[in-house]
């Protein structure tokens, strides 16, 4: 049985994701409700858990000061929020679960099943860094996104990924110093987080961030030549647009 630790301020809600774990998910046992940090950091080193259900705003304190008592956490973390789209961008970009109260039982399932897969206790300080970042800096150009790969947790800034290719599933990142990042999510989900970032879709496999955009060659159906000459097709839907995204820039 995995153990779970519940945090936040408000009782009807710790009562209530009680209530739903012993519906749906009986795999799970409750070691502990806090209300505060002092007592969630008190119960975890007494009841070390699998997974960390804690609030972003617990009172008057910031839920992410947990990790300052547990800076490499040996456990699987779900944010519980009421932020703002702005901050939940920041969120996604930094690769980190999260739950909208109110809290549906669905999305609880979901954030409970990808814990599960992946209890292998990966980097949490990095994807902290990058929500932190991405949230204090107003610039879209100056996030920095979490890429995990079946080795490794990378730490990249938008800025230094010059496009994205899709490959059957899979996303490959291409950046400035020619080194390669694959990840098992497809294009889609990051063209919709990239979009008001400087990044254009312009074919179905390629994302181009545009400021590594030099022209648009006409030969072979349409080519977008990047600031290092390489050179991607430029599906024929995708000009008009390409052009339009340009000249907002």
């Amino acid at each position: 049985m995995l153990k779970l630790i519940l945090i936040d301020d408000e009782e009807r809600i710790r009562l209530s994701i009680a209530q739903l774990l012993q519906l749906y998910h009986p795999e799970y046992e409750v070691v502990a409700s806090c209300g505060s940090l002092s007592s969630a950091v008190e119960a975890i080193r007494q009841q070390p858990p699998d997974v960390v259900l804690i609030d972003v705003e617990i009172g008057q304190e910031n839920g992410f000061d947990l990790f300052k008592a547990f800076p490499k956490p040996a456990f699987k973390v779900i944010f519980i929020t009421a932020y703002q789209q702005y901050a939940i961008e920041a969120f996604r970009f930094a690769a980190l679960d999260y739950l909208l109260k109110p809290i549906q039982a669905d999305l609880l399932a979901d954030a409970l099943n990808r814990a599960g897969d992946e209890l292998q206790r990966d980097k949490l300080n990095l994807r902290f860094d990058a929500f932190l970042h991405n949230i204090s800096s107003p610039a879209k150009n100056n996030k920095r996104i979490v890429l995990k790969t079946a080795e490794s947790i990378h730490l990249v800034e938008l800025s230094d990924i010059m496009y994205c290719e899709a490959n059957r599933g899979y996303t490959s990142f291409y950046l400035a110093d020619k080194s390669r990042i694959m990840v098992s999510t497809t294009l889609g989900e990051y063209e919709d987080l990239f979009e008001a970032c400087g990044y254009c879709r312009i074919h179905q496999s390629y994302l181009l961030n545009l400021n590594y955009f030099k022209r648009y060659d006409k030969a072979d159906g349409g080519m977008a030549i990047l600031k290092d000459n390489s050179k991607l097709p430029v599906a024929t839907r995708k000009k008009e647009l390409l052009l339009q995204r340009l000249s907002e820039l």
